[in-house]
């Protein structure tokens, strides 16, 4: 019987380096792809804790209210820096549209709000036209009461007296920062003379005053008519044209816009600029002699009186109001000798100050 040999088993090849390698790399890159995967499904996944409630903050639409508060602040805005009233009717159309009229309160105090926090400004209301003439008021007896949409406002800033300084609001540059530094310093010497001078200035006594300015060689509009049209148009001035016995007198008075934006208080602080006077509220006490504070306040009293703000200083014990009189004239040509200043014509000297 023949022997059968029994093949051995042929061992399996084994596996090269390169492979092996190759092999234990595409684990890893594997293992690897999986972590970051996991890693990214965890960090889209919420956490119960409460990010999901600042997400849906995040992106939550505004409200109607809050898109009528952007536009009444812009509308603000672009209407102060072309010295255009804010009106109730550009409001309504521009604003609040057909379906908002019912929210102009809660807008306007929330816009209010973010004039003063973010730009330091406020609307304030302008006041009415004054009604002088014969005519104006005969037409102001036949109109009913004024309704709330012929109201308008004006921007004015909230800033402290400290910060109203050119340093820190300088000028705007359109057209340029000299034009408009120019027409304010125009405008607010006008409105101190009309205020000095009871309110109102005629025609001709306004001429006057302004080419004793060089008001024609120096004036931002190329003509001192076109200049007045424009303060007239601004609300800075108001031109008041009358018939007395066949004679056409016309006079100006202080505008709206003039009222609030340069008012009583910018008046004074002019007045004092010129003839060097300290504002008493930023003086201290305990720095001026007696004869100083003496001097001051005389000056602030022929200051007020000139603008209508108070009575005068009642009569001495003595009761020598002649007496006391002569003193106060004394007073104000020490004053006037010490600024320098020339002894006003007779014609033109109708305020204390």
């Amino acid at each position: 019987m023949p022997l059968v040999r029994k093949r051995r088993a042929q061992p399996e090849p084994e596996a090269s380096e390169d492979e092996a390698s190759s092999s234990s790399e595409v684990g890893e890159q594997t293992q690897h792809d999986s972590r970051r995967q996991r890693r990214r499904t965890d960090d889209v996944q919420p956490d119960d804790s409460g990010d999901s409630e600042s997400s849906g903050n995040e992106v939550e639409a505004p409200t109607m209210v809050d898109v009528m508060v952007k536009k009444m602040v812009r509308l603000a805005l672009a209407s102060e820096y072309s010295r255009q009233p804010i009106r109730r009717t550009d409001i309504s159309a521009k604003v609040l549209g057909e379906q908002g009229s019912r929210r102009f309160k809660a807008v306007f105090d929330e816009a209010q709000t973010v004039l003063r926090k973010r730009f330091g400004m406020e609307m304030v209301e302008l006041p009415g036209k004054e009604k002088v003439t014969i005519s104006q008021r005969r037409a102001a007896q036949r109109v009913e009461k004024q309704s709330s949409a012929t109201k308008s406002w004006i921007l004015t800033s909230t800033l402290p007296p400290a910060y109203r300084t050119p340093t820190i609001i300088p000028p705007t540059k359109a057209p340029s920062s000299w034009t408009e530094s120019t027409y304010t310093a125009l405008y607010t010497f006008i409105i101190s003379v009309i205020s000095l001078n009871g309110g109102s200035l005629p025609e001709q006594k306004l001429d006057r005053y302004l080419r004793r300015t060089n008001a024609e060689a120096y004036t931002p509009i190329d003509r001192t008519e076109r200049l007045l049209q424009r303060l007239c148009k601004d609300g800075y001035l108001v031109r008041n044209r009358e018939m007395d016995g066949g004679e056409e007198v016309i006079e100006y008075m202080v505008g709206p816009r003039g009222k609030i934006e340069v008012g009583e208080n910018g008046v004074a602080g002019l007045v004092r600029e010129v003839y060097g006077r300290p504002d008493p509220a930023m003086l201290n006490g305990n720095t001026a002699s007696a004869e100083d504070k003496e001097e001051m306040e005389e000056f602030e009293s022929r200051l007020r009186r000139s603008l209508g703000l108070g009575k005068q200083k009642p009569e001495n014990n003595s009761g020598d109001q002649a007496a006391e009189t002569q003193a106060r004239g004394q007073g104000a040509r020490r004053t006037r000798r010490r600024t320098g200043d020339e002894e006003p014509e007779e014609d033109e000297e109708d305020s204390d100050v």
